[in-house]
């Protein structure tokens, strides 16, 4: 983790997020296979270990660049199906289906991840603060 989760070819101009997407269940990506297993991880015990890991799987999440409310006019019911889903599949699952399926599917996994990742964090703060 922490490293440029795409290979120089996979930046092809005008696809930007969706091939960020998908180049974590590229074939021969362990950077971006690396960051989707993280992702699916829960954050373990509270420490300095976990807090920089959970810090650094929010950096890594952000650089896919996907927009706040990107599933704003979906139901929370179904986003949460997609990354159940998500969680579930290895990348030679996700391979498997549909580029349509698979960019929705990763999209709602990473984007769930990163809002819980940060309200984790803010959430720690707040307690170290005695705010929460």
């Amino acid at each position: 983790m922490g490293e440029d989760v795409l290979h120089p070819d996979d930046r092809p101009p005008g696809r930007g997020r969706q091939a960020r997407l998908l180049s974590l269940v590229a074939e021969d990506n362990e950077a971006g296979a690396t960051l989707l297993a993280a992702l699916k991880r829960d954050p373990g015990a509270v420490g300095l270990d976990s807090l920089l890991t959970e810090i650094t799987k929010l950096n890594d999440v952000r650089k896919l660049g996907l927009p706040e409310g990107l599933f704003a006019d979906c139901s929370e019911k179904l986003v949460a199906a997609w990354r159940a889903r998500a969680i579930k599949m290895y990348p030679s699952d996700f391979r498997g289906t549909a580029e349509d399926v698979r960019t929705t599917l990763l999209a709602a996994l990473c984007s769930s991840r990163q809002a819980e990742i940060t309200e984790g964090l803010a959430r720690g703060g707040r307690r170290r603060q005695g705010q929460g």
